[in-house]
């Protein structure tokens, strides 16, 4: 699924369009909805599905196939999970039925500045955690 979706961005930012020759492809074009997101800052980039599909403000509603997508600014080189997963508001999962368009609203400023301290507050807690296990280590042999 997810790799028609990217086959299916790929034709649509090209500007080709799938030939109706096989009945898959006729298939694929019936099976489309669309997204079209809003963010209130400038310049940002959102991707669906991990892919760039441009910067903020999009005009024009999005292309996807009917079903569950992942849509936000968070890139998709993100892997640290605890800071991923209190990003509540960069990646939003969405249902796009066929032939609909579904709105998706996009709050940056209060995102942005909150991924700094969550990345900060990650890097504390690493350092807190270690030094208790040090400290715990020095313990344990001082009173052995």
């Amino acid at each position: 699924m997810k790799i028609r979706s990217i086959i299916f961005f790929i034709s649509f930012a090209m500007g080709t369009s799938l030939s109706a020759s096989s009945s898959d492809s006729a298939n694929v074009i019936h099976e489309t909805g669309f997204i079209l997101p809003t963010c209130d800052s400038l310049g940002v980039a959102l991707f669906v599905d991990g892919v760039l599909i441009g910067y903020s403000p999009i005009l024009h509603p999005v292309p996807v196939l009917a079903g569950f997508h992942e849509i936000g600014y968070a890139p998709p080189e993100i892997r640290n999970e605890y800071v991923k997963s209190r990003l509540h508001h960069a990646i939003k999962k969405v249902y796009v039925p066929i032939g609909d368009t579904v709105n998706v609203a996009l709050s940056f400023d209060h995102e942005y500045t909150q991924f700094k301290t969550l990345r900060t507050e990650h890097r504390i807690a690493q350092y807190v955690g270690m030094l208790m296990a040090l400290s715990a280590l020095y313990l344990f042999f001082r009173i052995s």
